[in-house]
């Protein structure tokens, strides 16, 4: 059953070292302790034609995204890196001078079924957070910080947001191990395939089961009869079986109803209708032919 937002932890920034056409690069994330609340608000810009009398087409553009968090506390190193300021002494130094880095930042909700939400926004800078101080008083009161940002799309490939659910039927568990570890900012690699029995082969077992093995995980809904077929050579017909993944979705198993035919030759066919996580499909479709043992 899907779930609604309730939760909100793990907040991490990772400082933007270069961003062009060709790739975008990150330092490794860090954590910002005491996660407390994120606030998120796209800003768009829409346009409207008018013609004969009336609207006849409209254009929308996504604008700057105004980013907001508060958290228990911004230690002095964490507003350092986030702001452009320095630290001598354990002294925070301020100057007029100073230019805020462009960032990624990095959290997770937790949802009401159990799972977990994740996010990344790519690029976006920090501005100077408002300080407010209060004396004590007979009842404790919390003072937490805020700070605000602005973020824009990457120049790299005009990303700015990647969202995941962990309850998506196409999430893989290293998704989730490895969110935190590193921003991704690079061109994923090619979606290639390699088959088994290796196209070619012969005195295969009559009750092999058949494998693609992907280079990149693929997106669970395309693992379907349509997407993955075994023919029997002689006549074309479909040969009859169960498909399943491994739970990285990089495996691919056909588990034949019945024994293959003695002595026959089979095609083992992928189309370019599969797809890996990243929307990336095969660039050719994997055919490969084998012979059964006599």
């Amino acid at each position: 059953m899907a779930g609604v937002q309730v939760g909100l932890n793990s907040l991490y920034y990772a400082v933007l070292t270069s961003d062009t056409p060709l790739a975008a690069t990150y330092n490794s994330p860090v954590a910002i302790a005491g996660a407390i609340n994120a606030k998120i608000s796209p800003k768009s810009n829409t346009e409207t034609l008018y013609c004969d009398d009336g609207p006849d087409e409209t254009v929308t553009s996504l604008g700057e995204i105004d980013v907001e968090f508060e958290t228990k506390d911004i230690d002095l190193n964490t507003q350092a890196v986030l702001l452009g300021h320095s630290i001598t002494g354990g002294v925070l130094i301020k100057k007029s001078t100073d230019t805020a880095p462009y960032v990624a930042l990095g959290f997770k909700s937790k949802k009401s079924n159990g799972s977990y939400r994740y996010v990344w926004l790519y690029k976006g800078k920090f501005a100077l957070q408002e300080q407010e101080y209060q004396t004590a008083e007979d009842k404790p009161k919390f003072q937490t910080p805020k700070i605000k940002g602005t973020f824009i799309k990457r120049t790299f490939d005009n990303a700015w947001q990647k969202i995941g659910d962990e309850d998506h039927p196409d999430w893989t568990a290293s998704t989730g191990t490895n969110w935190f570890t590193a921003v991704d900012g690079a061109a994923p690699d090619p979606l290639t395939v390699t088959i088994s029995p290796v196209d070619g082969s012969s005195g295969v077992a009559a009750d092999a089961n058949l494998t693609w093995t992907f280079a990149n995980a693929i997106q669970a809904t395309d693992v379907t009869a349509a997407n993955f077929i075994l023919l029997k050579a002689d006549d074309g017909s479909l040969v009859a079986g169960v498909l399943s993944t491994d739970s990285e979705h990089k495996v691919v198993t056909f588990n034949p109803a019945s024994n293959l035919a003695p002595g026959a030759d089979y095609i083992m066919v992928c189309t370019q209708g599969v797809r890996d996580i990243c929307g990336q499909n095969l660039a050719v479709a994997s055919i490969g032919s084998f012979t059964t043992a006599v």
